[in-house]
């Protein structure tokens, strides 16, 4: 398996990640009207985990079979952690889109990027209701509208949070890799404990 293969295959999970986020993006605007914030964490770990655990199996599965017999004179001692690698391309990625709402929220660009941010990045998107919800406001018929926060006006709490939430993609990557490349069994482990055989 070539690690380019892999890393052009990371880019395309998002695209999957991101799919996944736009159904789940459906009942949590129906739930988030009528639930509130408690809705906000609950989705945004079913988004964010439903993403993770896309490429949790997708880097854990590249590691085993990276580490086979057949591969075994292949494999260089930090191989082990090219998983890292494989997270940076979905964090690249998002950062992009966290540069320009960064860029958008001191005026650098005119455009306020915030709307955009959360539909570029679905899977993230209930978590940045936590502390950047929309606002509900009526039209002159008396129809309620969802209004964003403007960019401009996001708190550094929301900042630090898209600036930290990409960063759950190197994480998970470069573990899921580390224990598919190294075998670890987690569920002998947890259920026997670490000395088991």
């Amino acid at each position: 398996m070539k690690k380019s293969s892999l890393l052009i295959k990371s880019a395309l999970f998002l695209i999957v990640g991101w799919l996944v986020g736009f159904v789940i993006s459906f009942f949590f605007a129906m739930c988030y009207q009528m639930f509130g914030i408690v809705m906000c964490f609950i989705y945004g770990i079913c988004a964010t985990g439903a993403v993770l655990c896309i490429y949790a199996d997708f880097c854990h599965k590249a590691g085993a079979k990276m580490n086979t017999r057949s591969n075994r004179d292949l494999v260089k001692p930090n191989d082990k952690h090219f998983g890292a690698v494989i997270g940076a391309v979905p964090a690249g990625i998002n950062y992009i889109f966290v540069i320009l709402l960064w860029l958008s929220k001191f005026g650098v660009i005119k455009f306020d990027f915030f709307p955009l941010y959360k539909t570029l990045t679905l899977y993230f998107m209930p978590f940045t209701y936590i502390f950047a919800p929309n606002t509900l406001e009526y039209d002159e018929a008396g129809r309620s509208i969802s209004v964003n926060v403007p960019a401009t006006e996001l708190s550094a709490g929301a900042m630090i949070l898209v600036t930290l939430l990409p960063l759950l993609f190197v994480i998970t990557c470069w573990a899921a890799y580390y224990i598919g490349h190294e075998h670890i069994d987690l569920k002998q482990k947890i259920l026997y404990g670490r000395n088991s055989e």
